[in-house]
């Protein structure tokens, strides 16, 4: 059985993404990126189980190992479409690498793209990434779906049962 607590969803950091900070107080991507890495591990903790939902590097191999290296937390990558690194970098920082994945004890699906959701079971949930451009393009979470993009959660990996949490709330 999951710990809902100490279990966690994410997406969407793009480490390694150096054009320019997201936050006006960071005088660079570099320092952006430590404060991302120092937030994380103050929330997960190293034996605690993270799914994340794409979109984790667009750095080299080498880059993917530093990042993945300095992240709390067992980890499962659900791919995206910016994780283009090779297999063995993936296999090497991942317990696994998957396309999508069901956690079916509680009905749930983790996939990257929420219109690639197909098939889904009654009362499935969808947590998903990839929506994370600019404040009009902010996802609603709805009863049976939140996008758990890094940017739309303080930058922070959101603990499942908090994002079920949020589900349930629209209800």
């Amino acid at each position: 059985m999951i710990d809902l607590t100490r279990t966690f969803v994410t997406s969407d950091h793009h480490f390694r993404y150096w054009k320019h900070p997201v936050h006006l107080h960071c005088e660079s991507t570099e320092e952006e990126e430590r404060e991302h890495i120092a937030l994380w591990n103050s929330i997960v903790g190293k034996g605690d189980l993270v799914f994340y939902v794409g979109d984790f590097c667009d750095g080299t191999d080498h880059d993917l190992q530093e990042i993945r290296g300095q992240l709390n937390g067992r980890m499962i990558l659900i791919k995206g479409n910016h994780d283009m690194n090779s297999d063995e970098a993936y296999r090497q920082a991942f317990e696994d690498v998957l396309e999508e994945k069901r956690i079916d004890e509680l009905n749930l699906r983790l996939i990257h793209v929420k219109d690639k959701a197909e098939g889904l079971r009654p009362g499935e949930r969808v947590i998903y990434g990839h929506q994370h451009r600019g404040i009009s393009l902010r996802p609603a979470t709805t009863s049976d779906s939140i996008c758990v993009s890094a940017k739309w959660h303080g930058w922070r990996p959101l603990a499942l049962a908090e994002a079920i949490r949020q589900m349930d709330a629209v209800n």
